[in-house]
């Protein structure tokens, strides 16, 4: 099976290439794709390159710097721990053992990393930048902390600390730019195996009741049948009266609602914030008619669980998919050591197409990275240390994705859903980045609309300029 989804991760990779190519005419400003990679350096001829891609970084002398990165886990190998054993030791943590070796004595530095808890991730960053010395050299961060730091101009731009020939500007076969972010491109990532999509579970014991053909039968047979009629279609059948005490007992859907807001309207081909052009994005047609659709999920077809008719209770609703009363919920990887113990089988789907869907996307995803601090002293020194040790595979990127796929495979209990998940990863996510503006009025709109208060119009028309001033007031970096 291993070998199978690589393939299907390779071809995706190269049907994104081709997808690229054939639009390079597109002026289009776009965000990259975070995706699997699976390149290695060219060769001349017949002949395999024996050199080691790395050695196009040439070498310099640190004098013993010590590099400081951060995060609230172990992002990177650090001078500090302990030589992996050879006979019990997964090949990538010996790679990154031995490549760690390498890069210090290299560069004649030494890698420390600095565990900080999650809650002082920010305050540490801005206190530390603010005075002039960032307390790390990299620092890794989710986008949530990412987008505000940006904005208050706390973090350097790739432009800033890439050199031309590095592996972020050529060929990406270790790292990625994490894409544009307000301004400009601040982060990068590891490359690896896509898993970071949102998808729409399904509880086959439910669909087994009600006698309906399987979504993923839908979708693989042709995914633009997989839409917003057919999706309510199935949740309509599912939302009954299953004891006969004349309440509702088993729903078409449930989930906080964050996650029906974001991957909705991008299902739709809307937006909330263009961070490009600085936008909001509320009123948006795209956009208007997805919010449309989840007042009709909620309030008209009456076809979604809301625990105490509180949209806002994230436990309850988050976690309503465990009672086994819900044919439909969001699914995202973090969830899945729990999912596979309910007492029922599940699937997945990529989110319902909206009518207006036109790109394929389907989700909304973020993603963590690395990003250098303003003040870090020879960023360009610094970032290349960096590259050079996540790129510990060499030439040889199933040392990287092997255990990466191992994992998944224990994860994602059937074969289909693994490929679902990695494909709708790679090319159906979307950054959406409204979340992360402070004082944006979204729960206002949505919570107006679905308490009956205000139709999507009026909720949009009264909250539109809020949002704008919000996005101008983050934008405008002070």
């Amino acid at each position: 099976m291993k070998r199978f989804i690589k393939l299907i991760a390779v071809i995706i990779s190269l049907m994104m290439f081709i997808s690229i190519v054939s639009c390079s005419e597109d002026t289009t400003e776009k965000r990259p794709d975070i995706q699997m990679e699976t390149q290695s350096p060219e060769s001349n001829g017949d002949e395999k390159s024996k050199a080691d891609p790395r050695d196009k970084f040439e070498a310099f002398d640190l004098g013993g710097r010590t590099i400081k990165v951060s995060s609230w886990w172990q992002v990177v190998p650090h001078s500090n721990m302990s030589q992996p054993d050879p006979a019990s030791s997964l090949p990538e943590h010996i790679a990154k053992y031995n490549n760690l070796k390498r890069v210090e004595e290299k560069y004649n530095c030494r890698i420390e990393f600095i565990n900080v808890p999650w809650g002082e991730l920010r305050s540490k960053l801005v206190t530390s930048v603010m005075s002039g010395t960032p307390y790390a050299d990299v620092t890794f961060l989710p986008m949530n902390f990412a987008v505000p730091s940006i904005a208050n101009n706390l973090l350097m731009s790739i432009s800033e600390y890439a050199l031309p020939n590095s592996d972020v500007f050529t060929d990406n076969i270790a790292v990625q730019s994490l894409g544009h972010l307000l301004d400009g491109e601040y982060g990068v990532a590891p490359v690896g195996i896509p898993v970071n999509g949102v998808f729409m579970a399904y509880n086959k014991s439910i669909l087994k009741d009600i006698g309906m053909d399987s979504p993923s039968e839908i979708y693989n047979n042709n995914p633009d049948n997989w839409n917003w009629d057919k999706f309510l279609e199935y949740a309509k059948a599912a939302t009954a009266d299953t004891d006969g005490d004349g309440n509702v007992d088993r729903f078409g859907y449930g989930g906080f609602i964050n996650y029906a807001i974001s991957n909705f309207i991008i299902a739709n081909d809307g937006f909330v914030f263009d961070d490009f052009n600085g936008k909001q994005g509320l009123d948006n047609p795209n956009t208007m008619e997805a919010l449309e659709f989840i007042n009709n999920l909620y309030n008209v077809d009456k076809v979604v669980y809301n625990a105490g008719e509180d949209i806002w209770d994230y436990d309850a609703n988050f976690n309503a998919y465990r009672e086994g009363r819900i044919l439909f919920f969001p699914l995202v990887s973090w969830m899945l050591s729990e999912v596979n113990e309910l007492p029922y089988d599940y699937s997945i789907v990529p989110f319902p197409k909206g009518p207006e869907n036109k790109s394929g996307k389907t989700c909304s995803i973020t993603h963590d990275g690395f990003y250098i601090p303003k003040g870090v002293e020879e960023p360009e020194k610094v970032y290349q240390v960096l590259e050079e040790l996540l790129w510990f595979f060499g030439d040889d990127p199933d040392i990287r994705d092997d255990s990466t796929m191992e994992w998944l495979e224990q994860q994602w209990l059937i074969e289909e859903d693994l490929k679902i998940a990695i494909e709708v990863s790679a090319n159906q996510s979307k950054i959406e980045l409204y979340d992360f503006v402070p004082g944006f009025p979204m729960g206002d709109v949505i919570g107006a609309v679905l308490s009956g208060d205000m139709t999507v119009a009026q909720a949009v028309e009264a909250n539109k300029q809020v949002a704008q001033d919000a996005i101008d007031q983050l934008l405008s970096k002070e």
